[in-house]
């Protein structure tokens, strides 16, 4: 058989994997910002949240596949690259709302100033929270790996133990941060939201992420980890 006749296999490397998930975590990132723009209520008053948390879930999930992997400083990059094409993202989007267009399209410019509405105080909000909520999340699932790698290592348990709190605390501290300094109603912006439904939103939010995010570590982050480790030790003895 020729050459050109051969069937190429090509073997994803760890760093394939890094590569994918950092644009993962990265692409999630942003388009959270954009789908929270719609908020949920699931047909009840008494459930308030924005559409971005039905992704939101994955920047976790990410993130503690790659502090197992590689550690807690290539996550803390990562969340900071992402922190920043999250910003910047945000800011040209708000800046194309002052461009003016056709009167035809007018139509069509409302409603895309209506999706990129966000102000600088909801920006701010947005990426401080981000930032501050996932470091959270990184920083605890690090510590805990740590202290109990002697005692538990590659154990399923306490890998899921592990991911379920560090994921309960950072997307807490993600969504209060957010709700609060983007619509505490303390006059700074048009649009504000109670403290009932600030705590409602952050509480819902964090419970509908964390009960997803808990469902799929048995089945894609625990055994994503074992075969991005496994690689990586083949590649270390070659």
């Amino acid at each position: 058989m020729s050459e050109a006749g051969r069937k190429i296999q090509y073997k994803l490397s760890s760093r394939d994997y890094l590569m994918g998930l950092c644009a993962l975590y990265t692409a999630v990132a942003v388009s959270m910002n954009i789908f929270c723009m719609k908020s949920l209520s699931f047909g009840t008053p008494y459930i308030l949240c924005d559409a971005g948390l039905l992704i939101s879930w994955l920047v976790f999930l990410v993130s503690n596949v790659i502090v197992e992997v590689w550690g807690k400083k290539t996550s803390v990059v990562l969340i900071s690259f992402a922190a920043v094409i999250s910003f910047v993202i945000m800011v040209i989007g708000r800046l194309i709302v002052f461009i003016p267009t056709l009167p035809e399209y007018a139509e069509q410019a409302h409603a895309y100033e209506l999706i990129f509405s966000n102000g600088p105080r909801t920006i701010f909000a947005s990426v401080t929270a981000f930032w501050i909520g996932n470091y959270i999340n990184v920083h605890i699932i690090a510590r805990i790996k740590d202290a109990l790698e002697r005692k538990a290592k590659d154990n399923r348990f306490y890998f899921f133990l592990r991911a379920v709190i560090s994921t309960l605390i950072g997307q807490w501290v993600d969504n209060i941060l957010f709700m609060t300094l983007a619509f505490a109603p303390v006059g700074l912006s048009l649009y504000e939201m109670a403290w009932k439904d600030i705590l409602s939103s952050a509480f819902y939010g964090t419970f509908i992420e964390l009960f997803v995010e808990a469902f799929f570590v048995p089945f894609i982050t625990i055994p994503l980890v074992r075969h991005i480790n496994k690689i990586k030790t083949a590649e270390e003895a070659a």
